[in-house]
């Protein structure tokens, strides 16, 4: 099971880092969030708009939504005019908005699913769970189960509803956003990520504002110490395979 960051970055531009988007390949894809720069990482990594049919959002803040409408409107010059989106309240009124922007993209077929958390469903060949985040809007973290399991945290403060869906998964991608030393609401710092996470066979870091540059390694040796679980700091393009044996 095959792990790919296609954005570690937020909001902010920073050259080596597009908006939150990750990929899960095992028998089939999943594309988890979609913000600016994902479809350019897909192309980066030899993947084209046509493998990606469906799209699992954790919140509809605009860096983790950004390249929705593009990677449909590159599956509809491609000639598969649908894609199937699948996100928490609010993600059907948000597409369709959209897509009244531009007339000729209205023959798009967009599938949306709105889910809450503790939903259990099955989407490209994966066993998804959802748990509520803790955002400046409601948010969404995942269980994604297949050859292996990978939980994604999304946006969140530090929260007990993240590390219990990810107790016993092989690999868990959580955000990261500042460096210890901040006060912040609605995001995660080292410290305060490594006191709350347990039995996960691994952490990656991800969702890095400019004041981390420089410093996520130091971040990510935090995790690990207050952890005791291996954790790296996640990169664009970073290949990750989730093994078991935690």
């Amino acid at each position: 099971m095959n792990v790919i960051l296609l954005g570690t970055g937020v909001g902010i531009p920073q050259a080596d880092r597009a908006q939150s988007s990750l990929l899960i390949r095992d028998e089939d894809v999943l594309l988890i969030d979609c913000g600016a720069g994902a479809i350019l990482r897909l192309g980066e990594i030899g993947m084209s708009p046509l493998e990606i049919d469906t799209v699992l959002l954790t919140h509809l803040h605009l860096d983790h939504v950004a390249d929705l409408l593009p990677l449909a409107k590159a599956r509809y010059l491609l000639g598969e005019p649908w894609l199937n989106i699948w996100g928490p309240v609010g993600t059907e009124e948000l597409m369709r908005s959209l897509q009244s922007l531009y007339p000729y993209l209205r023959s798009i077929k967009l599938d949306v699913t709105e889910i809450g958390a503790g939903c259990r469903f099955e989407i490209c060949g994966f066993g998804v769970s959802s748990a509520s985040a803790i955002h400046s809007v409601p948010a969404l973290c995942y269980r994604i189960e297949g050859s292996r399991t990978v939980t994604c945290s999304g946006d969140t403060e530090p929260a007990a509803s993240v590390s219990e869906l990810a107790s016993g998964s092989d690999l868990l991608v959580h955000e990261c956003s500042f460096p210890d030393g901040f006060e912040v609401t609605n995001h995660t710092t080292p410290a305060a990520l490594g006191r709350i996470v347990s039995d996960v066979g691994e952490i990656i870091l991800t969702h890095f504002y400019p004041q981390c540059r420089g410093l996520e390694e130091d971040m990510a040796r935090t995790v690990e110490q207050l952890s005791g679980i291996r954790t790296r700091a996640g990169m664009d393009l970073m290949s990750i395979y989730a093994s078991a044996g935690k």
